[in-house]
């Protein structure tokens, strides 16, 4: 479970987050929603570790993250950022190895077939298009083993077949995983979801 307790989060004088409580369990898939600037970004980020709070706590499996290395956070969750920024012409099949065999999964074939990436892997990265880019950065947090997947924005970009390729993977992964999703688009999509996380 990645629980969240009382947490307390401010940039400046502005507070995002005032005393949230939250929790994501394993074998679910959940839509965090909200209007723009409610945190729903920011919440993924605080996870992750990228931010610390001002106050409370987010553990992992009973494990709490501000006490946990970045390498050790990483085997926990995997994040696919709103925007990730392909700068060198690597090969999409490159970037699916960026990470070291120790932390991939045994088998991304499924990921590959699902995101329409097969006929991309010898193609360079910088040439492709944002929505091409977005599912290379996708399966690259996808390709990650971990217990919690935390997408901030998959569907961006995409058209619909994307769009419901990607929900068959949430969907898969649900049942073994736990996926945290931020969507705009979330009236098209929420029955694909076990619950909603709405944030002020």
């Amino acid at each position: 479970m990645i629980d969240i307790k009382s947490l307390t989060f401010s940039r400046a004088t502005h507070v995002i987050h005032q005393d949230l409580n939250q929790a994501l369990n394993m074998n679910e898939s959940v839509l965090l929603t909200g209007p723009n600037g409610s945190g729903k970004s920011t919440l993924i980020q605080l996870i992750g570790g990228l931010l610390k709070p001002n106050s409370g706590t987010i553990e992992i499996d009973g494990l709490d993250i501000s006490k946990l290395s970045a390498k050790r956070q990483a085997a926990l969750r995997s994040i696919a950022p709103q925007r990730r920024s392909f700068t060198l012409a690597f090969t999409v099949e490159q970037v699916l190895h960026f990470l070291p065999k120790s932390m991939r999964i045994k088998d991304n074939s499924f990921i590959i077939e699902k995101l329409a990436l097969q006929d991309l892997l010898h193609k360079k990265v910088t040439e492709l298009s944002i929505g091409q880019q977005e599912r290379v950065s996708l399966a690259l947090a996808l390709s990650q083993e971990a217990n919690y997947y935390l997408l901030d924005e998959p569907f961006s970009a995409q058209d619909q077949a994307s769009t419901e390729r990607i929900l068959e993977i949430i969907t898969e992964l649900g049942k073994s995983k736990g996926v945290l999703v931020i969507s705009h688009n979330q009236d098209a999509i929420t029955n694909n979801f076990d619950r909603v996380i709405s944030l002020a």
